[in-house]
């Protein structure tokens, strides 16, 4: 296999880490990944996925399997049937990834055995709001002496702002608590650090 093959060869090979990746990344809520550390990621994902699709269908392709690894470099064709299994079992694969992450079952077996503190990767904005008790909440917004109390439909957070958004909104003057208006949907994208969150008792 000259290395124009071999490059084309493994390139497919990575395909199923690629999408368990991307369905990884576009369901958490970590920053956009780095080119070095997607790429790592997809090898470790793919990884995965021929694992486990080779567990699940050894026992009737023993022989296919078998050879595949033996061959996983110098083989002269490329394994499209391998590859197809693997890429099937990569959508299984994200999901439960991405479950596991967003209900931070690994972080919490850690703190459970005092192995660490953190509480996960993302920043605590996001941590705060993903928290299943964090469903009412007031929006202090002091610079434009406004407070919004509604229910946390959807949030997220760049570098820059802070967004959120909340239904059945009650909108309210800052300094004297009279309500103002309401709203069914608000909308907010403010700069970060301008806005409070409390969550009332």
């Amino acid at each position: 296999m000259d290395i124009s093959a071999l490059a084309l060869k493994l390139i497919l090979l990575l395909v199923p880490g690629g999408i368990a990746t991307l369905i990884f990344e576009k369901l958490t809520t970590y920053q956009k990944w780095s080119p070095f550390k997607f790429i790592v990621n997809s090898i470790f994902f793919g990884g995965a996925c021929y694992i486990l699709s080779d567990a699940l269908f050894y026992i009737f392709l023993e022989g296919e399997i078998k050879e595949f690894w033996k061959t996983f470099v110098v083989a002269t064709s490329i394994p499209f049937f391998e590859i197809f299994r693997a890429t099937a079992v990569s959508i299984s694969i994200g999901f439960l990834a991405a479950l596991i992450e967003n209900k931070k079952w690994i972080t919490r077996f850690a703190r459970l055995l005092t192995i660490a503190d953190k509480y996960g990767e993302e920043n605590l904005y996001s941590y705060f709001l993903n928290d299943p008790k964090v469903t009412e909440v007031y929006v202090r917004d002091i610079i434009n002496n406004l407070t919004f109390h509604g229910e946390v439909d959807s949030f997220s957070e760049t570098e820059e702002i802070s967004e959120i958004s909340l239904r059945d909104v009650k909108v309210y003057d800052y300094q004297s608590s009279n309500l103002l208006y309401t709203m069914p949907r608000v909308f907010l994208s403010r700069p970060k650090n301008t806005i409070f969150i409390e969550v009332p008792i």
